[in-house]
C-alpha cells in the first residue's frame, strides 16, 4: 500500500527494524539507473538483493526490493496510459 501524508506528522519507528528515517526524492527512487543488484555470500551461499545508495544512505534488501517493485509497477501503468 502506498499513501500520501501531509506534514506535520509524527513517525514512530520500531527501533529493532528501522535504523534511520530520511527523505529521498521520488524521481531518484523511480529511476531504474539507481536500482542496483548486489550480492553477498552468507552462510556459504551467494545471496542477491537490490540496493539504492543515496547520498550517505544505503537502502537495501526488502526496502529496496519494495521500492524497485513500486517503480516497475508505476512504469507499467504509465506505459499503458499512452
Amino acid at each position: 500500500m502506498v499513501g500520501l501524508v501531509t506534514p506535520p506528522f509524527e513517525l514512530s519507528p520500531d527501533r529493532h527494524e528501522v535504523d534511520e528515517i530520511f527523505e529521498v526524492p521520488l524521481a531518484f527512487l523511480l529511476d531504474p539507473a539507481n536500482h542496483q543488484r548486489q550480492s553477498r555470500e552468507w552462510q556459504g551461499e551467494l545471496r542477491w538483493f537490490f540496493a539504492m545508495p543515496y547520498e550517505q544512505h544505503y537502502i537495501w534488501g526488502a526496502t529496496a526490493g519494495m521500492l524497485v517493485n513500486l517503480a516497475r509497477h508505476l512504469a507499467q501503468g504509465s506505459s499503458r496510459a499512452r
